[in-house]
């Protein structure tokens, strides 16, 4: 099998799937990020590292967070809400862009349309019965490449079947809030 296709190094990944089922304790992931206000509804996310298995992958990324001006923002950057469906879209491009270098299909094209819509009623606690979440998320994905449909229609059920990100979005899972008071 050719070593790189669509950019991913197929034995490479094969290797670490090897070695996760002898150790799976190398298969677990932790993530860290630091968020600071910066005045207003602007905040800056940084990466802190990632714990992959026993090692530590130093990360030192950051990007900026706003709101629009209606909603007492500046119109600066994304806001909270296309950063969580652009992790969304990002983390099922990896699925697809993977899941056809395993199978040998070259990409031509790939692009993922993400729509999702809020009741702001809930947040601003207009209506105590208004979901404070999305309502639903929907989205569209364009492919093209030299795989047959089936191919195509297997590789879609396995990101929706095992994509991290959209599993988050579409299950609930366990949050464990802290609050610190600083005097």
């Amino acid at each position: 099998m050719e070593k790189n296709i669509n950019d991913i190094n197929v034995p490479a990944l094969q290797n670490y799937i090897e070695e996760i089922k002898e150790k799976p304790e190398n298969a677990m992931i932790d993530y860290k990020v630091n968020l600071e206000w910066q005045g207003g509804t602007k905040s800056k996310v940084t990466s802190k590292g990632i714990m992959l298995g026993n090692q530590t992958l130093e990360r030192n990324f950051s990007f900026l967070v706003d709101e629009p001006e209606q909603l007492l923002g500046e119109n600066a950057y994304p806001t909270p809400q296309e950063y969580l469906l652009g992790g969304m879209g990002a983390c099922m491009i990896v699925g697809y862009s993977v899941g056809a270098s395993i199978m040998g299909i070259t990409l031509e094209k790939l692009e993922i349309d993400i729509e999702a819509g809020l009741n702001l009623r809930g947040f601003l606690e207009v209506d105590p019965k208004a979901s404070i979440g999305f309502k639903d998320v929907k989205y569209t994905i364009r492919v093209k490449g030299n795989g047959t449909r089936e191919q195509f229609e297997k590789i879609h059920q396995k990101v929706i079947d095992y994509s991290p990100n959209r599993a988050n979005i579409s299950n609930a899972i366990t949050v464990v809030p802290e609050l610190v008071i600083e005097r």
